[in-house]
């Protein structure tokens, strides 16, 4: 078949959302021709990580990006982010208008920065449309609010009303309707979807992992790994560290962003500033490096849809601490003899509690490293490539009166 591609995000060596992307184009090629609608400035990217790629001769590439006032609102926070965005996707059905005229193609595919309450430009060609992994749905509960400082609540309270007012738009109701497969994140996100055929198929399925070598020795290191916006959790997991029972335990936070100073006043007002460590950002191969070498992964994140960090830390066999909510609650899902710990979500104290407890059950009971990537009970791959299959058996061949 011919497949069209709508991958906002999609680049080699990012992780998350561009991974994302990158792997579902990889996995549509593996069966199809497929033209992928990303943005400009990956593309150069992208050729020289095809290059020679035994795939390579099945990928197409179009770089759009639009210019001008519309690119600087990308610069102007959330909410510009969102206009750009959505500027974007109908730039992308234009595009893929014209392509379709070429190429006839037999099933279209929006997948990455794909929300329930957000347009998806290519979704209106009248072709078989798979939507998704869709995300978007899960929420902060509510006893946990507190911990996102007056930053997160702003945040959280656009975030809200954004999703309440898109999703009366006629754009995103068309995008909805257009779907003949939705694939959704989470049940949470699943809920949301008015679709009759909705399949849960976490983002975190497209975790990849070269072979690990020999194992190293697990230390007593808790991973933190994520952006470090309010809803990740990163205060609530120096919260958590107050009341880790091991001495040695060192709080590791990998990655870097405008909550990065709030964590910071919290390990120094509860005492803990020798014992928390703000690596920053790493490349992605060093960082699961390191990750591996922990003794835990403690992953509090107030709302989540499909964390690939826990999908890579399964995989390296080290110990997950989350709470029982969201996106992370279903990825441990899909890696049943992970050794994993889910804490019921409540007031920031009582979760703290529990998710200190669950870290130093972790640490008592740490397993071996595996010598290998442990792999998911499911392939993402083969699930997505079922979902063409299903949609293009809905397609009404060109000419036809039906």
């Amino acid at each position: 078949m011919k497949i069209l591609l709508s991958a906002y995000a999609c680049e080699p060596g990012k992780g998350s959302e561009q991974e994302v992307g990158l792997r579902v184009m990889l996995a549509a090629a593996q069966r199809h021709d497929v033209w992928v609608l990303t943005r400009q400035n990956s593309i150069s990217l992208l050729e020289e990580f095809l290059a020679g790629h035994p795939l390579g001769g099945r990928i197409h590439l179009h770089g759009i990006d639009l210019d001008g006032p519309v690119r600087r609102l990308k610069r102007a926070g959330l909410p510009g982010l969102h206009l750009y965005y959505d500027a974007w996707q109908r730039l992308a059905g234009n595009c893929a208008a014209e392509l379709d005229r070429r190429f006839d193609f037999d099933v279209v595919h929006h997948a990455t920065f794909a929300t329930y309450w957000t347009r998806a430009g290519v979704s209106q060609l009248g072709k078989p449309f798979v939507w998704g992994p869709v995300g978007g749905g899960v929420s902060t509960p509510a006893p946990l609010v507190p911990e996102l400082g007056a930053a997160g609540l702003r945040e959280e309270g656009l975030r809200e009303a954004v999703r309440r007012l898109a999703v009366r738009r006629a754009s995103h109701r068309a995008t909805a309707r257009a779907a003949a497969v939705s694939l959704a994140q989470n049940p949470a996100t699943a809920r949301r979807l008015s679709s009759e055929h909705v399949t849960v198929l976490p983002n975190a399925l497209t975790v990849r992992l070269a072979q690990l070598g020999p194992p190293e020795r697990r230390g007593t290191d808790i991973a933190f790994v994520g952006r470090l916006v309010p809803w990740k959790g990163g205060h609530l997991a120096v919260r958590a560290l107050r009341y880790v029972q091991h001495p040695d335990a060192v709080l590791r936070i990998f990655g870097d962003g405008p909550d990065r100073r709030r964590i910071q006043r919290a390990a120094e007002r509860w005492g803990l500033q020798d014992r928390v460590e703000l690596v920053g950002s790493l490349p992605r191969d060093e960082l699961l490096r390191q990750v591996r070498r922990c003794g835990v992964l403690l992953h509090p994140a107030l709302h989540d849809e499909s964390p690939g960090a826990i999908g890579e830390a399964l995989s390296l066999g080290v110990p997950v601490v989350c709470l029982d909510h969201g996106g992370p609650a279903e990825v441990v899902r899909w890696w049943p003899n992970g050794h994993v710990a889910l804490v019921p979500p409540g007031e920031p104290g009582a979760t703290a509690r529990r998710l200190a407890a669950a870290v130093d059950a972790a640490l008592d009971e740490a397993p071996d490293p595996p010598t290998a990537p442990v792999l998911p009970v499911a392939s993402f791959e083969s699930l997505l490539l079922n979902a063409y299959d299903e949609a293009a058996r809905t397609r009404t061949p060109r000419g036809s009166l039906s």
